[in-house]
């Protein structure tokens, strides 16, 4: 993930000099209709599912904070980007936050033997095709579907019987859905909110559709 990361914030740091030293990328044999961009964003984050990470669960707290680095190419079939539809591709990092939930601990004969608690972290890489489409002045509605390759690291603990404690780290392929809008504050720079959504992150009983709410700010080579 940190390779990742790193080689993503390289590339896009050497994009941004060769577009704001030149006004743009034609110069290098890029298409003047293809634009690159990267960015970062932050919020709130949702886990459905939350509640199945231990059995007899009393309570759980699926909401966390949540973070994504992502980059991009944007495609507009002609020069005409801000009234009609564009689409792209997208890849990116995104951190889903911490959820949890309790239970009662039960023994073999369904007597309450004390409590316990489950924690998973999910995270993960996607790539997603974006569609664009402007509604007014600087603004545009944004539209993306994908696939997530996506990690879950998990313990469970019992306070009153430390044999119970395990823990856990499950990978897999899963789809990622997304929703938000976009307004260009100058021409290298765009505000981005949307909601996104993962389906099919975790194994078994440790299935989850975590999704993050955020807002950032997107770097382009526009």
């Amino acid at each position: 993930m940190k390779t990742f990361i790193s080689c993503s914030l390289a590339g896009l740091t050497l994009l941004l000099n060769a577009a704001y030293a030149g006004g743009g990328l034609e110069g290098v044999g890029v298409p003047s209709n293809m634009d690159f961009y990267g960015g970062a964003s932050a919020g709130m984050t949702s886990t459905d599912g939350a509640c199945n990470a231990v059995i007899n669960a009393t309570s759980c707290d699926d909401t966390s904070t949540g973070y994504k680095a992502f980059g991009g190419v944007r495609i507009s079939p002609t020069q005409q980007q801000d009234t009609l539809p564009t689409l792209g591709l997208e890849a990116g990092y995104i951190s889903f936050g911490e959820s949890s939930a309790d239970g009662i601990l039960l023994s073999t004969r369904g007597i309450a033997m004390g409590t316990t608690q489950a924690t998973s972290e999910t995270s993960g890489v996607y790539v997603s095709g974006v569609g664009y489409m402007p509604v007014a002045p600087r603004t545009e509605l944004i539209g993306k579907a994908g696939f997530m390759y996506w990690n879950q690291d998990g313990k469970v603990e019992s306070p009153d019987d430390p044999t119970q404690n395990t823990s856990s780290s499950e990978s897999g392929f899963g789809t990622i859905l997304g929703a938000g809008a976009q307004y260009k504050v100058s021409d290298n720079l765009s505000i981005r909110g949307e909601y996104e959504q993962a389906f099919g992150a975790g194994k078994d009983n440790t299935e989850e559709e975590p999704s993050l709410l955020s807002v950032g700010a997107v770097f382009s080579t526009l």
